[in-house]
């Protein structure tokens, strides 16, 4: 069988069937082919505002409702699955190996409910398998438990060929299979050795029966309660995810999320002790831990992972890309997975939809692209790298996470307020300028100052990392660059780096509008035109499509 489409997509979870969904929705005919079937298991399974914001506006570019009823934790229940959690916070508990967790030793970032509500756990078999049969409804042709046997790309077309010699041939390529990702496998574009910094491996499985961490430790006297939302256990080497689908009233999972990322220089990985004995191992090693897991059984075995991050030597060609997640990968730390793919996504389809007017399908043309994939994950290195550094002191922990403070806030500052805008004047250009600035890929594109910021403070974690300053030393320097950053917006307090609750209220949001419309940098006040009504009727908008 022989069929003939205008786009290719490899790959059908959320970044493969978002994007399937947002063509087919313009009218392109596409397919969409994967080696596994739905539903299946996928990481990747906490939100941030990034995230949820990003989907909100390609749901209002694209008039594909689908991805506004995932992007909040509402939606999701009446629309696509009731075995996802909630999510009110990041929770962050430091541990000393063979001692009781001290409860001073903790941050936490409350997330704003605000009126879309707070952020959400996904059960990514549910959610990917949502977004992929919204694909199906705007006309993707689907192909599921089927691999792709060869990809030619020729002047004029590019050919997929499946096993059992189905053939799609079409104008452009996606490639969104991740870490396996066909192309980079058929073209040769893994880095070796991968250029991150990041050097961390990875157990992880989904567990019936952790109890919540609030049951077993004294309270920290935090915001919220751990358990409601992202829970990171921090350790000097390394960090665990805990994600609770259970967590909510109505929720129809008794599953939780776990995964143990071990830096590789620290714990190297041992090929004669299986994932469950090093899991049994890590636990005797952190009594407070083991209490929280000491009932707890994997509903499927525990997977290990080499070293978890990867890189591409480029990531766009004539007639094909890579998504985020096939173009590299660094470590799930601050849940940014997803963001990007949703940001690689915003980018792409306007270059595509202006390729189609041309018919030019070269590399140069989608050359942005390729830009915004590197940049976004040499930044996401920093960021991480610079954590597994900070894991060694609690203070330095302290101050380094303003830094990712700052950056979460920044991300969500430039997608929120074009977002509101956009509602407010349906003009397209408004998006284009989102996309304009000089550091493309950086937390705060529009501001080359905020990228030298961010640079300086992890040559601080460098200089840690050499041996050059100490951690106590570190902090204060931290101190100093995050608070005269001009990119640091004087509501977020960054001045204060060992604060440990770092506040994400709906005042603090108030607050953070006013300095954006008084007191920002030029180049980011364009984000906070917006009237501050449209917040309320973005929040309707998003409850009844």
């Amino acid at each position: 069988m022989d069929t003939r489409v205008d786009v290719t997509v490899l790959g059908s979870g959320i970044g493969g069937s978002t994007v399937a969904a947002i063509l087919a929705r313009l009218g392109l005919s596409v397919a969409i082919v994967d080696a596994a079937r739905h539903p299946r298991f996928a990481l990747g399974e906490s939100t941030i505002g990034e995230t949820s914001f990003l989907l909100r506006l390609l749901a209002a570019r694209y008039d594909v409702p689908e991805l506004a009823h995932v992007s909040t934790n509402e939606g999701i229940r009446e629309h696509a699955s009731h075995r996802c959690g909630v999510k009110t916070n990041f929770g962050f508990v430091y541990h000393h190996e063979g001692r009781e967790h001290d409860p001073f030793e903790v941050t936490q970032c409350s997330v704003s409910a605000g009126p879309f509500g707070p952020e959400s756990h996904l059960m990514r078999a549910d959610i990917d398998q949502y977004l992929f049969e919204a694909s199906k409804r705007y006309g993707a042709i689907a192909r599921e438990g089927v691999r792709v046997q060869s990809v030619d790309i020729r002047p004029d077309e590019a050919v997929v060929t499946l096993d059992g010699g189905e053939v799609f041939r079409s104008d452009y390529v996606i490639d969104a299979t991740g870490r396996t990702s066909v192309l980079a496998d058929a073209f040769g574009l893994r880095e070796q050795p991968c250029r991150f910094e990041t050097n961390s491996r990875t157990i992880f499985t989904h567990l019936r029966g952790v109890v919540p961490y609030d049951s077993v430790a004294d309270s920290s006297g935090q915001p919220n309660l751990w358990h409601e939302g992202t829970l990171h256990h921090l350790f000097d080497g390394g960090w665990m995810w805990v994600i609770p689908f259970d967590n909510q009233p109505g929720s129809e999972s008794d599953l939780v999320s776990v995964g143990l990322n071990l830096d590789v220089d620290k714990y190297p990985r041992r090929e004669a002790v299986t994932p469950e004995q090093e899991w049994a191992e890590f636990l005797d090693r952190f009594p407070a831990l083991k209490r929280q897991f000491a009932n707890a059984t994997p509903a499927f075995g525990w997977i290990s992972t080499g070293r978890t991050q990867f890189s591409s030597s480029r990531t766009v060609g004539d007639r094909w890309v890579l998504m985020s997640h096939a173009a590299g990968a660094i470590d799930a730390l601050f849940s940014r997975g997803m963001a990007n793919t949703m940001a690689v996504i915003e980018a792409f389809v306007p270059l595509l939809m202006k390729a189609r007017e041309s018919g030019d399908y070269s590399a140069a043309r989608f050359g942005p692209i390729d830009t915004l994939n590197q940049s976004i994950l040499d930044n996401n290195d920093k960021l991480i790298a610079g954590s597994y550094l900070a894991f060694r002191d609690f203070d330095l922990w302290r101050a380094w996470s303003k830094v990712w403070y700052l950056a979460w806030n920044l991300g969500v500052i430039r997608v929120a307020g074009t977002y509101y805008r956009f509602l407010e004047t349906a003009d397209p250009g408004l998006l284009d300028r989102m996309r304009q600035g000089p550091v493309p890929g950086s937390f705060c594109p529009d501001l080359p100052s905020a990228q030298e910021q961010f640079d300086a403070c992890f040559d601080v974690m460098r200089r840690v990392r050499d041996g050059a300053l100490a951690p106590a030393d570190a902090v204060p320097e931290l101190a100093l660059i995050l608070g005269d950053g001009e990119a640091s917006p004087g509501p977020l307090n960054l001045h204060d780096v060992l604060r440990r609750w770092h506040d994400g209220s709906v005042e603090t949001q108030r607050l953070l509008y006013q300095w954006g419309r008084t007191a920002a940098p030029r180049p980011l006040r364009h984000y906070f035109d917006y009237d501050l009504a449209t917040i309320a009727k973005a929040a309707t908008i998003v409850r009844t499509v």
